[in-house]
């Protein structure tokens, strides 16, 4: 009899846990709909949803602009969807400039989103359900968020046997919980990589494949699991003993095997032939919105250990479910374990590198960086196979704990109304008043976030954090001899704390000083401008001038009596061009990424009353525009000499 009722006990234990779970599922579900507004691409996906149901295709058409423009007043205010900004973007995109918004002109002339439609496309049932009932239609976008977030929970509970709630906390409490409301792919490119990565680890490889396919079709960069899976295959090959699951039985798995890669693969690949159709290159959003020179120790840093958005910051309770699995295996599993633990963290490392390159580095991050929460994923599910082998009592204070942690984590970088990628967390003010020196954040962040709007970078941009006691922390472009006003005329911006990010930003940080301005010479590109220019530059394009053909030259007079301490050249590089190779009075320089701050001259050039400036590009691009023929390579806006005291 006791056996009999403790099973009993047990048993309704467990249909208690499932039915409040089911409620605490059903509550966040209502509250993230309730939160639906646009955000971030979201007009992109939600147009595209319009077209698919409208007219089976992804393509943006006056009528589909007409129909959004007659939803109900009420719906339209509810998501914060401007009709107008739509119907203005439309009309520039078909009509005046090819890129705009989110939206490019396709070869043929129609007019496209700039992301890919397979999201769109899962999302049309949903918004069809949504825009007959007269709702907000950016619902169906969160409805198909929380769909998937299901489908991932079904997945868990069938592929890791004695799954519960503290598992199924872990993986809603480790992303989704912030990214629900997001509209736009992050969930859904979570969930993805969260099962891929234990599909390879319960040795199915196919399956993780045919996953790490579907996200990819919405984040290239998950596409690197499609190799992972194979390399995975090869390393338990050779060491067997360190597989975290036992063989799959073999049976007549062949042909789903191939099915599932083929599928795969062509998930993957298919953005990139769509891409080419349509725009005539691979990824238009990697032409125009990605930098490869942002990929930098810089940007690995701020993704990892930002004060506002990096990994470590926003998902405490990521490690410390990691800390436990690691403190509470068995010595035998353990290392086994830890391997696994290391090849999670390659994996997000390797996904998250070029992500590196985006230029909205901070724009749409909710107390962590989207990057961080789906890249972060084989980490997780690494740790969920390991959580399950343990206790009931363990698994039960990992969530404890990770609530705990990811709940200080909220309230740190919570701000009250303000969206939270506008804003300054509270750890990260506190550093900026007491110890600015210890916080140089990626230029994005610090601007949009002081700021408090999202916005477009400008290189004139001066940008001042203010304490409680004054100024402690002011960020420029090394070549802005802009100071907010902080100086006299004649003066310059000093502080013994001076930070240049490898991107050209500089920071200054307090104590902040003003002394005598160092003697120079600044030549801005314009129509005033003394005759600097030699063979190889093109005509001036209001203020800059670009490099025409394989060698440029300067010629720039030095005042009597100064010496020459530092060079810089202000500008940017054409799309294809990386660095310049640099000579000054015949001297080689070498190779030299211009642009991103001053040079030091060598002693032999420091003394010469007169400096002629070769930059050289062995491949200059040629513009896409057939008539025009120049060979691009440096967009030069300045010049800066800085001379000796």
């Amino acid at each position: 009899m006791p056996r009999i009722a403790l099973a009993t006990s047990t048993a309704i234990m467990r249909k208690a846990a499932s039915i409040g779970a089911a409620f605490l599922f059903a509550v966040f579900a209502v509250l993230c709909l309730s939160k639906a507004r646009l955000i971030g691409d979201g007009m992109e996906y939600l147009t595209m949803a319009q077209g698919f149901v409208a007219h089976a295709s992804p393509e943006l058409r006056q009528s589909d602009v007409d129909a959004i423009r007659a939803m109900p007043p009420g719906a339209l205010a509810r998501g914060g969807l401007p009709p107008q900004l739509l119907a203005d973007t439309y009309r520039r995109v078909a009509h005046d400039t090819p890129i705009d918004g989110g939206y490019a002109r396709a070869r043929d002339g129609s007019v496209h989103a700039i992301h890919f439609w397979l999201y769109s496309l899962l999302a049309a049932p949903f918004y069809a359900v949504v825009t007959l009932l007269g709702k907000n239609p950016f619902m169906a976008l969160v409805a198909l968020n929380l769909a998937i977030l299901a489908a991932g929970a079904c997945c868990l509970r069938a592929w890791l046997p004695g799954t519960r709630l503290p598992e199924l906390g872990l993986a809603a409490l480790l992303g989704p919980l912030y990214y629900t409301v997001w509209i736009g792919p992050e969930v859904m490119a979570g969930v993805c990589v969260l099962l891929a990565t234990l599909a390879a680890l319960r040795r199915d490889p196919a399956l993780a494949v045919l996953l790490a396919g579907l996200g990819a079709s919405q984040n290239p960069s998950i596409a690197g699991l499609i190799p992972a899976s194979a390399a995975y295959v090869l390393l338990l090959r050779r060491f067997p003993a360190t597989a975290l699951f036992p063989p799959r039985e073999r049976g007549a798995q062949r042909w789903r095997a191939i099915l599932l890669v083929t599928a795969g693969v062509v998930l993957a690949a298919l953005p990139f032939v769509h891409n080419q159709a349509l725009f005539g290159m691979p990824s238009i959003i990697s032409r125009y919105y990605f930098d490869l020179a942002l990929v930098t120790p810089d940007r690995l840093f701020s993704f990892l250990f930002d004060l506002n958005q990096g990994l470590v910051i926003g998902l405490p309770g990521l490690l410390s479910c990691a800390a436990i699995v690691a403190l509470r295996l068995d010595p035998v599993r353990r290392r086994a374990w830890l391997l696994h633990l290391g090849l999670a963290i390659l994996l997000m490392l390797g996904m998250a590198l070029p992500t590196l390159a985006a230029t909205n580095w901070n724009s749409g991050a909710l107390y962590l960086s989207r990057y961080a929460y789906w890249t972060s994923m084989p980490i997780l599910a690494v740790c969920l196979a390991g959580l399950v082998r343990l206790d009931a009592r363990t698994r039960v204070l990992a969530l404890v704990l990770a609530i705990v942690l990811q709940g200080l984590a909220g309230w740190q970088a919570y701000r009250g109304r303000t969206p939270a990628f506008i804003a300054q967390g509270r750890l990260a003010s506190w550093v900026l008043d007491h110890a600015p020196q210890l916080y140089n954040p990626d230029p994005e962040i610090f601007l949009e976030r002081e700021r408090r709007s999202d916005g477009i970078m400008d290189y004139d941009d001066v940008v001042i954090h203010s304490g409680p006691d004054g100024p402690t922390k002011l960020m420029r472009f090394w070549s802005n001899p802009r100071d907010g006003d902080l100086c006299e005329p004649g003066m310059q911006l000093a502080a013994d704390g001076v930070v240049t990010l490898a991107s050209g930003w500089r920071y200054y940080n307090a104590p902040l000083r003003c002394e005598p301005a160092t003697p120079g010479l600044r030549i801005v590109v314009g129509p005033s401008m003394p005759p600097i220019l030699e063979r190889g530059w093109s005509s001036i394009e209001g203020g800059a001038v670009w490099t025409d053909g394989p060698r440029s030259t300067l010629r720039i007079a030095i005042p009597q009596g100064r010496r020459v301490r530092y060079l810089g050249l202000d500008g940017r590089y054409v799309e294809g061009v990386r660095a310049s190779r640099l000579r000054v009075n015949g001297i080689d320089l070498g190779e030299q990424v211009l642009g991103r701050g001053p040079l030091a001259l060598p002693a032999a050039a420091a003394g010469a009353a007169l400096l002629e400036i070769t930059l050289e590009h062995r491949l200059p691009a040629r513009p896409a525009n057939a008539p025009d023929q120049r060979a691009l390579g440096f967009f030069l806006r300045g010049v800066l000499v800085e001379f000796e005291p």
